[in-house]
């Protein structure tokens, strides 16, 4: 029987027990029986990803019953049509973006039914990162400038991102959000080869999940601009505070679990739905560990390069785990540290969609 099973199972008998006793009002009991309640038709009626993950938290203490504002939250951002679909086109890019074996041909006229997407990947390879002295003027010529792999990461990220607007919330910071994004793909893209042999996360993989990770924060501000603006305003005022509590107080969810919902409506991997998870806990080491761990360590050591700091800090166990050291970390530090500028560029390929 599976441990979610077994806690349902408590549940039910922890509060058979509380009431067999006379204790029909005791509060233990009532939030016993709601969460038998919840887990069970969760297990019952729900079999997806998404579904387990709600009831997991919910147990966990993270988010409240599936009757309360958490809910309508997860259903406006699977179901509702505030959020956009993707269309034939999308989809069509992203079947191209997906497939590990197309070659830069196929790419590029898959990638010219979207003039927005070949216009940016046209600027990308022509930007200062990139340091072609010769103009790119091709899609062919600009996939074999930044890299097939690296280019159909940026055009499923160009095309998921360019669904939601963000224009309403005035706190949020495009321009922070993509490098931020831009600068954790590419950092988990570099050390991903320095990952002990037997652990190392597929190479496809790491760019787009860095790209994508926090995905859920944009997916919250298209859905909910003026909450986000307070939710944002707040963690500006108080950095001290994580990001995810102050959604929290206005949401009661975060942005960890909205990407799940929203990766989840679009038929993301499940590889992608765990970083968008489980990135924050430095411990996690489920389905997909290495892949998640090292998403967390590009993502906070991106905010802290992009912060200004000089030195990195860093997280034994997580480094561990993975069998990377710290005289590789600073190698790689002190080189995003020196690229900051030119990623910049990268990233407002981004900002301006």
């Amino acid at each position: 029987m599976s441990p979610f099973l077994i806690r349902i199972k408590q549940a039910r008998r922890q509060t058979l027990r509380r009431l067999e006793c006379g204790n029909q009002g005791d509060k233990q009991a009532e939030s016993d029986h709601k969460i038998y309640l919840t887990g069970w038709i969760a297990h019952t009626r729900h079999t997806n990803y998404t579904s387990r993950c709600s009831v997991r938290h919910a147990w966990q203490g993270k988010i409240r019953p599936p009757n309360m504002t958490v809910e309508k939250t997860r259903q406006k951002v699977q179901q509702q049509k505030e959020l956009p679909t993707l269309t034939p086109s999308m989809q069509r890019i992203l079947v191209a973006c997906e497939d590990q074996g197309i070659s830069q041909t196929a790419l590029a006229e898959a990638l010219t039914e979207s003039p927005t997407i070949t216009a940016r990947i046209l600027g990308l390879a022509n930007s200062a990162f990139f340091g072609q002295r010769s103009g790119v003027h091709t899609l062919p010529h600009a996939i074999s400038v930044l890299g097939l792999v690296t280019v159909r990461s940026i055009a499923a990220g160009l095309t998921l991102s360019g669904r939601l607007d963000t224009q309403n919330c005035p706190a949020f910071r495009a321009e922070y959000y993509w490098l931020s994004a831009v600068l954790s793909a590419t950092l988990a893209q570099r050390i991903a080869p320095l990952v002990a042999a037997g652990m190392r996360p597929p190479q496809d993989t790491v760019y787009l999940a860095g790209l994508l990770h926090n995905l859920g924060l944009l997916a919250l501000v298209h859905l909910h601009p003026a909450e986000m603006d307070r939710a944002l305003t707040a963690y500006a005022a108080d950095p001290q505070r994580t990001l995810g509590p102050h959604i929290r107080d206005v949401l009661e969810t975060d942005h960890y679990q909205a990407g799940v919902w929203l990766g989840s409506k679009w038929h993301f991997p499940r590889s992608m739905l765990l970083v968008m998870e489980h990135r924050y806990d430095p411990g996690y080491r489920g389905d997909h560990w290495p892949l998640v761990v090292l998403q967390g360590l590009a993502a906070r050591w991106a905010n802290c390069i992009i912060d200004g700091k000089a030195c990195f800090y860093a997280e034994p166990e997580a480094m561990q785990a993975l069998g990377l050291t710290e005289p590789m970390i600073e190698i790689v530090w002190q080189e995003m540290s020196e690229q900051l500028d030119r990623i910049r560029s990268v990233a407002a390929a981004f900002s301006s969609v």
